[in-house]
């Protein structure tokens, strides 16, 4: 049995191409953009449609099923991405960015002892952490290396007859 799905969708054409210019930009776009082609005939099925807004048969599917089921609103309805909530509050990332400012915190460990010292939060290795300093785009800086004979005094000097010349 074949949908027509022309009148299956309550909404009209013209609402499904405004509700499709106002998300421009969106993920959810595409959704609206696939009602509005089966909506004009302009595809006649799902298998048709794919190809048009760029995702397959299956994932175009889901939306559909998600149409039919909660309507419109269900289908532009974004969902939040699964995983677990970070353990690092906004108070605690502010607190180790002071320390890190400060020159307190020089490596990822004495990071990992602030945060368990003075907020309680514990990471089982240094990778966890990693994590959160790439996805903050903190980057760690390192200084020059140093020769193991270097003589600081005379690396001092050095300097002092240089701008003085």
């Amino acid at each position: 049995m074949r949908i027509k799905y022309p009148k299956a969708i309550q909404e009209s054409e013209e609402e499904l191409t405004r509700l499709e210019q106002r998300l421009r930009g969106q993920k959810t776009a595409d959704r609206a953009r696939m009602l509005r082609l089966l909506k004009s005939g302009t595809a006649k099925s799902l298998k048709d449609c794919a190809p048009m807004v760029g995702y397959s048969v299956s994932q175009l599917t889901r939306w559909w099923e998600r149409y039919r089921a909660e309507g419109l609103a269900g289908v532009l309805k974004r969902q939040k991405p699964a995983g677990k909530a970070s353990r690092l509050t906004g108070e605690a990332w502010a607190g180790l960015q002071a320390q890190m400012r400060a020159g307190h915190i020089t490596t990822m460990q004495d990071a990992r002892n602030y945060l368990e010292r003075e907020w309680g939060i514990s990471y089982k290795n240094g990778k966890s952490l990693w994590w959160l300093f790439k996805k903050h785009r903190v980057k760690w800086k390192t200084g020059r290396r140093r020769h193991k004979k270097a003589n600081a005094e005379q690396q001092l000097a050095f300097k002092k007859t240089l701008a003085t010349s």
